[in-house]
């Protein structure tokens, strides 16, 4: 786990070097506590022998305690506070955390002036347990680790440091189960508290990680992703074979009606092709029936085995909305199991929490999304993306594509005819453009850019890489010649700009005659500063 190196650093130096010994203190103002016995005065000169002479220290401690035990049983001093104060550093002193846990306790309710006074011998104790597991865990002294932490934990309840350790611990022996727990303790322990917010923030998001990372391996999500991704082939390989056999089945009609006949032999070969054909479609179909059923029934068995992972996101998008990463991930498994709906409105509702937000992660995640598949959580993550950045091309072309699979009549054209604004030279922009014209019934519009992008395009301009930085931007591509003969050269002009559209900067390339089926690669660099998108043209 990515904190488990910082709790090890983290808390090492957050307290003394185990044994480590500080010179003798009085109770500090404004706690103050009158002995009145004479077992107590001895209890703490023997107390203060101890700190100041290690070598009598265990001798010292034991006859404080046994001194302070007759006080106590003896002489009626169950309900002086200095009693069990003393009686409760004596066992800090021997790292009895259970007795000092108890002793401690009893003196902070007899004496409330003395809170934070106990409270720092409290930690002291503590320390020395968290410092004392860390050690053990390093050592390779694993479940010795894990009892001191535990026990760390009980001496400062309001704590989350052990748990968080506890729960690293756990991580980093592969029991995620109870790291998951252990996370979700220290954060609720953490609560409000300003001084633990950093420590709430990493145990929510460490709980979420481990979560997530545990149902992605669930089965049906791998089973779900290949399905969905081969539905589109499937559905061409359909449309495809239902329309040759379309044609077959209406020329058998119109033989009919005239009273035509084919030869023996070519009535057979009709007969045996139609008959292939209508098998295909009907073996096609119902693959695809199958497949559909397959992934309707793995989103119902996904949408409970993500419950956990999904709670846990939510609770740590709850405290921080902005969080573009958990809320990618909770947007994933949302549409992974079904319910693009949500998926769509925690796009929405990172976009309006993180007016900041880089368009790249929108693009990003819209673009997986769409590529698995996900077409409808995807669209929306690259329309809201597209809104901080309408020229990119890659979330353009993605959201295209969704668009296209989810039959979007009304959006599919305006999109198309923005991303052939930016790569007019692309025959998969032509395609779009065409299939968003047949959506609204435009044959002749489809068939037009069917043809320029089928035979009419003599050279297709395809971008392999766009990097934006502070100073400038890179465009690298090649251009690929369709032809049987030579290509005709021209110059390129390629544009970089904004995200409002403005042009940044420009450069020209001089694309030479390209010999048949081959190409011919270029790299452009241009100077100036919020460079997010470009377009080219032709002359």
């Amino acid at each position: 786990m990515r904190a488990v190196t910082r709790v090890l650093v983290l808390a090492l130096f957050l307290c003394p070097p185990l044994g480590a010994q500080e010179a003798w203190t009085l109770p500090r103002p404004p706690c103050q506590l009158t002995s009145g016995n004479s077992k107590i005065n001895n209890a703490i000169q023997a107390l203060q022998a101890a700190s100041e002479k290690p070598e009598q220290r265990a001798q010292q401690v034991a006859q404080a305690r046994r001194l302070l035990a007759d006080a106590i049983a003896q002489d009626n001093q169950g309900a002086n506070p200095a009693a069990w104060y003393y009686l409760g550093r004596a066992a800090v002193l021997t790292s009895d955390a259970a007795g000092a846990d108890s002793a401690l306790s009893r003196a902070a309710a007899l004496a409330p002036t003395c809170a934070d006074d106990i409270a720092g011998y409290r930690h002291d104790l503590w320390g020395e347990l968290l410092n004392g597991g860390l050690a053990a865990w390093q050592d390779g002294k694993q479940d010795s680790a894990l009892s001191l932490l535990r026990v760390a934990a009980r001496l400062e309840p309001a704590n989350p440091k052990a748990l968080a350790t506890v729960a690293a611990l756990y991580s980093s022996r592969g029991n995620d189960d109870s790291a998951f727990a252990y996370y979700r303790r220290a954060a609720a322990t953490a609560g409000g508290d300003s001084a633990f917010a950093r420590d709430r923030r990493e145990a929510l998001a460490n709980a979420w990680h481990l979560v997530v990372r545990k149902v992605q391996a669930h089965p049906a999500a791998q089973r779900a992703l290949r399905l969905r991704v081969g539905l589109d082939s499937t559905r061409r390989g359909i449309a495809n074979d239902s329309s040759v056999l379309a044609r077959l089945v209406a020329s058998a009609q119109s033989r009919k009606a005239r009273g035509a006949r084919l030869a023996p032999a070519d009535q057979q070969l009709f007969a045996r092709d139609s008959s292939a054909r209508a098998q295909a479609v009907a073996r096609q179909r119902a693959a695809l029936a199958a497949a559909l059923q397959q992934i309707a029934d793995d989103s119902n068995a996904l949408a409970t085995a993500f419950t956990p992972a999904i709670d846990a996101l939510r609770d740590y998008l709850a405290a921080y909305p902005a969080e573009p990463e958990a809320a990618t991930a909770l947007a994933a498994l949302y549409a992974q199991s079904g319910r693009e709906a949500r998926a769509g409105a925690v796009f929405d509702s990172l976009a309006a929490h993180a007016p900041d937000l880089d368009p790249d992660v929108l693009l990003g995640q819209g673009g997986r999304l769409v590529d698995q598949g996900l077409y409808r959580a995807g669209a929306r993550a690259l329309t809201l993306g597209l809104a901080r950045n309408p020229y990119r091309r890659d979330g353009l072309f993605s959201l295209a594509v969704a668009q296209y699979q989810l039959r979007d009549s009304a959006a599919l054209l305006p999109t198309a005819q923005r991303l052939l604004a930016v790569d007019p030279l692309s025959r998969a922009s032509l395609k779009l453009v065409a299939a968003g014209w047949d959506y609204r019934g435009r044959r002749d519009s489809t068939r037009a850019y069917v043809a320029r992008a089928d035979s009419g395009l003599g050279v297709e301009i395809a971008v392999s890489s766009f990097v934006p930085d502070t100073t400038g931007a890179s465009l690298a591509g090649v251009a690929l010649n369709l032809k049987q003969a030579p290509s005709v050269p021209f110059r390129l002009t390629v544009e970089f700009l904004d995200a409002a559209g403005q042009v940044v900067g420009s450069t020209t390339h001089d694309v030479p005659a390209v010999s048949p089926r081959q190409s011919h690669a270029f790299d452009l660099q241009v100077k100036g500063k919020g460079i997010s998108g470009w377009r080219y043209r032709a002359s």
